[in-house]
């Protein structure tokens, strides 16, 4: 995943010499609330930090790929002790649904490769999956160069893990205008 994010930085990076006002390399983090739908002995609330590299066509949409790490979460059910903990990396392909002056509301649709790791009464049960990810959500732009976004996902998963989950993000992007 560290090789993943140094190409991703490094594809954005070189990109932004290029920019022939078309279209805008990116980078982002966005903080991440995530609810699984997992079994009641897990914890089932996840906070996450989720970094961002992508590139904005002007007045469309953008590509967008994201890496994101979840705290490790605990949770007590009849005095047994269960820790679970996240990750994940995947792309999202994002819609300009509606284009305001200063910003737009979005819509967007995108593939992650999610990993689980929950423990419960020392078996631990480790799990990746693929992930179908829907969303809906807004970006204000008050600058050329920074926005604020704010993202509702509702992901589908075949992991073993868990189903389907709810997760809201909101974070920053700064353009390389």
């Amino acid at each position: 995943m560290k090789k993943l994010l140094l190409l991703t930085a490094a594809a954005v990076m070189i990109s932004s010499s290029v920019n022939a006002g078309e279209y805008m390399p990116y980078m982002g983090i966005d903080y991440v609330n995530m609810s699984p739908n997992v079994n009641a002995k897990y914890p089932d609330n996840y906070n996450a930090g989720s970094l961002t590299a992508g590139v904005k066509f002007v007045d469309f949409g953008s590509i967008e790929f994201f890496a994101e790490r979840a705290m490790k979460e605990k949770e007590t059910v009849d005095d047994a002790v269960s820790r679970g903990r996240l990750y994940g990396f995947g792309v999202d392909g994002i819609l300009n649904a509606y284009n305001l002056s200063q910003g737009a509301i979005l819509a967007s649709v995108g593939y992650g490769r999610i990993s689980a790791k929950l423990k419960h009464n020392g078996a631990m049960l480790k799990d990746h999956g693929n992930d179908l990810r829907l969303g809906l959500g807004g970006e204000l732009n008050p600058s050329e160069n920074w926005g604020f976004r704010s993202m509702f996902r509702y992901s589908l998963t075949d992991s073993d893990a868990y189903k389907n989950s709810k997760e809201f993000s909101i974070g920053v992007r700064y353009y390389f205008y």
